[in-house]
């Protein structure tokens, strides 16, 4: 069964884009970051093999990286026309012009990034509007858009989505953006498949609520101090390097609930993985400069997203276990969902070797 399953995907169909705007003279300087598989797949890239289902978080393993870096030299120019195209700036209703020097390279983190500058002559509020990966290109059926800017001494950031494409600089409320970015670090856990795995393996191996909370506090401190650093950019490790090890956590813990009956291990390594899982989450922000009110009230609302949904995955799981546990009491019944804890174990562990093996660039 195992051999004939399908390959295992994290993440699928949905995307995230980041937008760096700067007011640069009389012009914007405006640095995007994307992901290379749903750009290779909409450009038509060479050295990108064809699947089915598209991760969001960190490269993938279908293409070497000297293969992607020597695809974006070739099609550099489709690239940045592509961004620009979709990038569009105006100020007081007319709109700025991207000037001809693009650059497009592939950062270590497995981003690609392309470096833009517009003209803009006239004066008045900036107006950003974003189609880049728009679900009319056929790629992707949900994309989230990162605005950071510092523009005419205004510094901020809000999210734009399918329904929102759209934002005038000096025109965004605090609060109406902090509800958008619970709900993105909410949908960032709920849907990163990896992240959800390791909380039930966690769950798996626990056997009272103290231990529940000792290992929950232990996740959410080292992945909240992770994420704050690796988002304002304190702290940069690139993603191939990440991904695979979250991969390998999910794993591990797995395991280690078979194989080590004592947990009292079991905070110093919770700790160390969820310092890993901090940086896989910060893939979906990134705040460069000096930390204002507005980008802190976004980072705080983005993890309170995360933990709400860490939350209610305890609650209801939890419980559910510790039910399961104390109504088996026959023999039969406490085989069974012996068993059965073991079988779920056994594919938890399985689900993160077989993305260890996809992630990782020597292994894949």
């Amino acid at each position: 069964m195992f051999l004939g399953a399908a390959p295992a995907q994290a993440h699928v169909r949905a995307t995230s884009v980041a937008v760096d705007l700067r007011s640069n003279g009389e012009g914007v300087a405006a640095v995007v970051a994307m992901e290379y598989d749903v750009l290779a797949r909409l450009l038509s890239l060479d050295g990108v093999l064809s699947q089915d289902v598209v991760r969001v978080d960190g490269p993938a393993a279908e293409a070497p990286t000297e293969v992607r870096r020597s695809s974006l030299d070739t099609h550099a120019s489709d690239v940045a026309a592509y961004v620009g195209a979709r990038l569009r700036l105006s100020r007081g209703s007319i709109g700025c012009t991207v000037e001809d020097d693009a650059r497009v390279h592939l950062a270590d983190s497995g981003a690609v990034r392309v470096a833009l500058a517009y003209d803009c002559p006239a004066s008045g509020a900036l107006t950003v509007r974003s189609d880049i990966f728009r679900v009319s290109d056929g790629v992707i059926d949900d994309t989230t858009t990162l605005v950071a800017y510092n523009i005419d001494g205004r510094r901020g950031s809000t999210l734009l989505d399918t329904v929102r494409t759209s934002l005038t600089v000096g025109h965004t409320d605090l609060l109406s953006e902090i509800p958008r970015f619970v709900r993105l670090g909410a949908e960032h856990l709920l849907f990163g498949l990896d992240h959800v795995l390791f909380l039930l393996a966690l769950l798996l191996g626990a056997r009272r609520l103290r231990d529940v909370v000792e290992v929950a506090t232990a996740f959410t401190v080292a992945h909240s101090v992770t994420l704050v650093l690796a988002a304002i950019g304190w702290v940069s490790v690139p993603g191939w390097i990440v991904e695979p090890l979250i991969a390998l956590s999910i794993a591990f813990v797995a395991l280690d609930n078979l194989l080590s009956p004592r947990t009292s291990h079991r905070l110093p390594v919770v700790f160390g993985f969820g310092l890993l899982h901090g940086l896989g989450f910060a893939g979906a922000l990134s705040v460069d400069g000096p930390l204002s009110a507005s980008t802190l009230a976004d980072l705080v609302a983005f993890n309170v997203g995360i933990e709400l949904v860490q939350l209610a995955i305890i609650a209801l799981t939890f419980p559910a276990l510790l039910f399961l546990r104390r109504v088996a009491t026959k023999p039969v019944a406490a085989r069974a969902l012996t068993l059965g804890t073991v079988a779920a174990t056994v594919v938890v562990a399985g689900a993160g070797l077989v993305w260890f093996v996809e992630r990782s660039p020597l292994l894949a």
